[in-house]
């Protein structure tokens, strides 16, 4: 009698060794599923994520050639409002032209000098424009460069993860254990 129920123990515990060992292929199985498939998209991920970052570097150098037109327009737009600030602070001096004791355009040198310091002031606003343009492409071409960086970056990262292979047989490998 002891021996049938020394049977008896081994067989249950033979076949709760059985039900473990489908439960935990079912379950690794399920696992080694889901790794294969995190596997097969990273890559995708990987080369979206890069595209984009390329895209953006691109758009980043596009701006900043943008930003040098603008730079230069801003300069040449500040030295012509002080030539033109130039001539009417001249012109304001000419109409206090005083003809046989009379000065008839005095009443124009008023308007003129107010022309001449309106330019000026103009000028030194695109002066400061020129200038803030000027930090600003500073700061876009570096984030242009660290776009490039990145971008290169993930690219030798989808490289070193096999891309374009079958992601690792890891259900066989779950399968042999």
């Amino acid at each position: 009698m002891r021996r049938r129920l020394l049977g008896w123990i081994l067989v249950l515990y033979g076949l709760a060794g059985i039900v473990l060992v489908a439960g935990g292929a079912v379950v690794g199985l399920d696992a080694a599923a889901r790794i294969e498939r995190l596997a097969s998209a990273a890559d995708g991920t990987l080369a979206a994520a890069a595209q984009s970052t390329e895209a953006a570097a691109d758009a980043f150098d596009n701006v900043d050639g943008s930003l040098a037109e603008s730079e230069t327009s801003a300069v040449a737009a500040a030295a012509l409002a002080r030539d033109a600030s130039a001539t009417l602070a001249s012109l304001s001096q000419a109409m206090e032209l005083s003809v046989f004791g009379a000065q008839p355009l005095l009443p124009l040198a008023g308007e003129f000098a107010a022309s001449a310091d309106q330019a000026s002031a103009l000028a030194e606003t695109l002066d400061r424009v020129a200038s803030s343009l000027g930090d600003t492409r500073v700061d876009v071409s570096g984030i242009g460069v660290q776009l490039e960086g990145l971008a290169t970056e993930l690219a030798v990262l989808r490289d070193s993860t096999a891309a374009g292979e079958d992601p690792p047989p890891v259900q066989a490998f779950v399968v042999l254990l």
